[in-house]
């Protein structure tokens, strides 16, 4: 009788002891930007260790369907779905590895309760109804839903204004491939010239991951480490997009240009600055993204080049058209040194290109009269 009291003793000594290590590890990954257009900004996402089930998983919030029809259009509509998706780590760190990028993870110090929060709130997020969601580039992807939750556990952040406007904090991540910089630059209007703070910038994973450095809660540090996953990525070199930069091209057109105007590279100049435009103002009135509104770009890539082709085709001018045009190119520039909204450093040479075609076009040619038919007239007396 005295060994089985003895053992059942033990038994529940030891069941808890179980029950008292921490169940939970919980770290948020930071994946370092890549090559493609998705990724350029870097990747973050929450890793939970379970030893009780004996799993490691990624929570990843950035899983997305490009055969999603018409996944162009949903994007720029504000109307297309990210989802929560859940990756074993391992596979999870081999994908990244593979793309060539770094994966850091910083382990969080937490309690046993609030990690029994954040798993609970992960699984609730990872139903079938609760996974999906719209994303939009400031305010819901990856780094912020990490970012939501810390806050849920009432970490300690002081956030404070940043000298950085959001567009600004962006631009160091597209300065190697500058066509999609300028691209960036030319959808996103006023929302992305405000000053930044602490709190905003954490919807790019690098600042995620430097504010979860400054975070603290039950007055320690949140950060109880910090390690690399994976080996440090290879130099990729200098993409082809930065030796054929825009700025360099539309500053090669333009030297060409002021001596050479062909009417057929002006009625394709025209072309493309107005269907662009055109595009510009219909994503202000119809996207959901409130970065793309109130775009003023929209003024020197203004619809109103269109009216130039029928004009070029008939070799007409119109003086009004010309100056109209003018002064959104001097308005562009008043706005851009206002600080009002920036623009990307390759408008430069296209806004020189188009006061050329404006230039040119502001007074009638003159009228040509044909010469008169003089004959020879051979008169008799």
């Amino acid at each position: 009788m005295k060994t089985k009291t003895f053992l059942l003793l033990l038994l529940l000594s030891a069941s808890t002891f179980a029950f008292s290590q921490d169940r939970f590890t919980i770290s948020i990954l930071t994946c370092s930007p890549g090559r493609e257009v998705y990724s350029v900004f870097g990747h973050s996402s929450m890793r939970v260790i379970d030893r009780q089930k004996g799993t490691d998983q990624v929570y990843n919030f950035g899983i997305f369907d490009f055969d999603t029809p018409n996944f162009a259009y949903k994007f720029l509509k504000g109307k297309l779905q990210y989802s929560l998706g859940i990756q074993q780590t391992p596979r999870f760190i081999q994908i990244y590895t593979s793309e060539n990028r770094l994966v850091s993870e910083q382990v969080l110090d937490l309690t046993k309760e609030e990690e029994i929060v954040i798993v609970r709130r992960l699984n609730y997020l990872y139903l079938p109804g609760n996974r999906f969601y719209y994303y939009s580039f400031l305010n819901k992807n990856c780094s912020t839903e990490l970012r939501d939750l810390l806050v849920n556990i009432n970490v300690i952040h002081y956030g404070q204004e940043m000298s950085m406007s959001n567009r600004e904090l962006i631009n160091p991540y597209l300065n190697h491939i500058p066509w999609m910089r300028l691209g960036a630059n030319m959808l996103m209007g006023t929302m992305m010239d405000r000053h930044s703070d602490d709190f905003q910038s954490m919807f790019l994973p690098d600042y995620l991951k430097s504010e979860v450095n400054q975070m603290t809660l039950n007055g320690n540090d949140i950060v109880q480490n910090e390690s690399n996953l994976n080996p440090t990525p290879e130099d990729l070199g200098t993409s082809y997009q930065k030796i054929f930069s825009p700025l360099r091209v539309f500053s090669a057109l333009f030297l060409i240009l002021i001596f050479w105007r062909p009417k057929s590279v002006q009625i394709a100049l025209c072309s493309l600055i107005g269907i662009v435009g055109l595009l510009l103002g219909l994503l202000w009135i119809f996207s959901g993204h409130p970065e793309i509104r109130n775009n003023l770009d929209i003024l020197w890539c203004n619809p109103l080049y269109l009216l130039y082709i029928p004009l070029l085709i008939r070799n007409k001018k119109s003086k009004a058209l010309a100056y109209t045009l003018f002064a959104t190119l001097i308005l562009t520039v008043i706005i851009w040194l206002s600080g009002v909204q920036q623009f990307d450093i390759a408008v430069i040479p296209l806004m020189l290109i188009l006061g050329l075609i404006n230039y040119k076009a502001r007074t009638a040619p003159p009228t040509r009269h044909p010469a008169p038919n003089l004959r020879s007239v051979s008169g008799t007396t």
